[in-house]
């Protein structure tokens, strides 16, 4: 029998790069509890008739065309961090970023993704008698690459 191999939602890392030459990549406490990446494909649908039978249900053929991925996350509300995240999103420049599985061997499938990404959202909201929570959103520009670990 072989087992799935797992790992905790905590080992996947968000990093944030600085800009600077070398660039460093953070995971920042903003997000501390909820994150995810997701990749999506637009797509253009063609109906391809039959030749020999034309009044017969056609197949439809699809065809990739743009590719994006977005990352989400949140958690509590990180006070020290919010000048930063309110920054990136006036901005309208990219940011670098990781998604790291982190602590996970290349012979156990880990690496990174990593792109150059904008902040589209960023969310923070309280219930009354509980601490303020704050969500994000990243949307990609450009290639988002997979970058397999170290050996």
């Amino acid at each position: 029998m072989a087992l799935v191999k797992t790992i905790n939602g905590t080992q996947i890392l968000v990093q944030i790069g600085n800009g600077a030459s070398p660039e460093v990549f953070v995971a920042d406490c903003l997000i501390n509890a909820e994150r995810g990446i997701a990749f999506q494909s637009d797509t253009n649908e063609f109906i391809v008739p039959d030749c020999t039978n034309p009044d017969d249900p056609a197949w439809k053929e699809t065809t990739k065309d743009g590719l994006s991925a977005s990352i989400s996350g949140g958690g509590m509300l990180h006070t020290s961090s919010i000048s930063d995240w309110h920054d990136w999103f006036i901005d309208k420049d990219t940011k670098n970023v990781r998604v790291l599985l982190n602590s996970v061997t290349l012979a156990n499938g880990g690496g990174h993704w990593a792109g150059a990404f904008h902040l589209t959202g960023f969310e923070i909201t309280g219930n009354r008698n509980e601490k303020a929570t704050v969500s994000v959103t990243l949307i990609s520009s450009g290639v988002v690459t997979w970058v397999p670990a170290a050996a």
